[in-house]
């Protein structure tokens, strides 16, 4: 399991080298088997280390939970609903721009639109680490790699952490080029 701590502090490194997340911003998961992998709350993505990854229950809640991401329930939520084991949570600028212009983030560029097609964006009452969310984005993320929470942010789930990490770099870059293009 150690690659595990390995794979998040790595994509917790490239999630803040291409500014997708500020010093203590986003959250990171990994599953494996009954185990949950999660960053601790007020983690700084770019340095994280292994005391920044919290071990819990995959299934069932801890008094160590508290000191978990706020957005665990989410996590949680999402891995189980989806099946797929690997959750990663940013807050991409250009995304987070077009959310609140946008219900439906359609990519422009070639890459974008293969990758990832059209992106809905959720408005939600509680956008942040709520039971809302958690239902919402896992229903949307059962079919689709990346979802846009207004104002809030982006989850991606994949089978591997690289993988959900690499779903939000192209978002970003795609809303990049539809900002700048004035869409």
């Amino acid at each position: 399991m150690e690659y595990i701590y390995s794979e998040i502090i790595e994509v917790g490194r490239l999630l803040f080298k291409e500014g997708l997340v500020s010093a203590r911003s986003g959250n990171i998961s990994r599953a494996f088997e009954d185990k949950l992998f999660i960053t601790r709350t007020g983690s700084n993505m770019g340095y994280l280390s292994r005391e920044d990854i919290i071990c819990l229950s995959l299934k069932k809640e801890h008094i160590l939970d508290r000191r978990a991401s706020v957005e665990l329930p989410v996590h949680r939520r999402i891995i189980l609903e989806t099946n797929k084991p690997a959750v990663v949570h940013a807050h991409p600028t250009y995304t987070l721009l077009l959310s609140y212009e946008k219900e439906l983030i359609q990519p422009v560029d070639s890459e974008g639109r293969e990758i990832l097609g059209e992106v809905p964006v959720l408005e939600l009452r509680r956008p942040s680490a709520s039971e809302e969310l958690a239902r919402e984005a896992s229903k949307v993320l059962r079919d689709l790699p990346v979802v846009v929470v207004r104002g809030h942010g982006v989850f991606s789930s994949a089978d591997e952490l690289h993988r959900a990490y690499s779903f939000i770099s192209t978002l970003e870059h795609s809303c990049k080029i539809l900002f700048l293009r004035g869409s």
